[in-house]
């Protein structure tokens, strides 16, 4: 039977009169793709609520999107910020410690993969372009295809969740990733090692000392299967470790 996957959206509340519950339909493509199901998560800060989510999927994804509140990792206001969400930041920390203390398969994606880092004691730089000297441009251009590859990526000895052939990769052998995102971790939470990074040191994937499979990555692969299917690797072990825990 095929693993149900719970995937995090958020709520566009541009229009006042009409709230909108968002997520990116790359996500759902993806999960369908690797086979599982996919079940939209919607946003609410309530315990209880919560609970019941998780009860109802075998594994959870989290999804990327705007910046996290820095207070929530014990920073103020660098003023380099775009749109934040707090509801949906608390919404997300709680499933992913929530997720922790119940072993479930997590996926985190860009955004994703900051939360968990936050959420799990870790902290991220508010803005790449201003705080790390030398970093590359990872927040894409104006016009830039969704499923660009933007630049390389090394993968670490440590790795158990990465593999080469879920990479594209240039003439010189180098493996590619797309890169939309202008935060990125700073200090990695306690019980996490890096698996991946960019040229430019910034932490491109992670994986889990505890005894629980979760991954985050922060690049987008769910928004260039379609150009390069061989991403689909980094979606086909998450949907093995949910079907494994049914």
């Amino acid at each position: 039977m095929k693993p149900r996957i719970g995937i995090t959206s958020w709520n566009d509340v541009s229009d006042p009169d009409q709230g909108q519950l968002c997520l990116n339909s790359n996500y759902v493509e993806s999960i369908v793709a690797a086979g599982g199901i996919p079940l939209v998560l919607p946003v609410t800060t309530d315990a209880g609520d919560i609970e019941a989510l998780l009860d109802a999927v075998d594994g959870l994804l989290v999804t990327g999107g705007s910046d996290l509140a820095p207070d929530l990792y014990g920073e103020a206001d660098g003023g380099h910020l775009g749109s934040v969400m707090r509801e949906r930041d608390l919404f997300e920390l709680a499933l992913v410690i929530e997720a922790q203390r119940r072993r479930l398969p997590t996926l985190g994606i860009c955004r994703g993969h900051q939360v968990i880092n936050v959420a799990l004691g870790g902290s991220l730089y508010q803005d790449l372009g201003t705080q790390l000297e030398g970093s590359l441009r990872h927040s894409g251009n104006a016009g830039e295809r969704i499923d660009g590859l933007s630049h390389a990526i090394e993968i670490l000895g440590e790795a158990r969740l990465l593999s080469r052939d879920s990479f594209p990769c240039d003439p010189e052998g180098r493996l590619l990733v797309n890169s939309f995102h202008h935060q990125a971790i700073k200090v990695l939470a306690p019980g996490l090692y890096v698996t991946a990074r960019a040229p430019d040191g910034v932490i491109e994937a992670f994986e889990t000392r505890e005894d629980w499979w979760m991954f985050g990555v922060q690049f987008h692969p769910e928004k260039a299967i379609q150009s390069y299917p061989c991403f689909l690797g980094l979606f086909r072990p998450f949907i093995a470790a949910s079907i494994s825990l049914r």
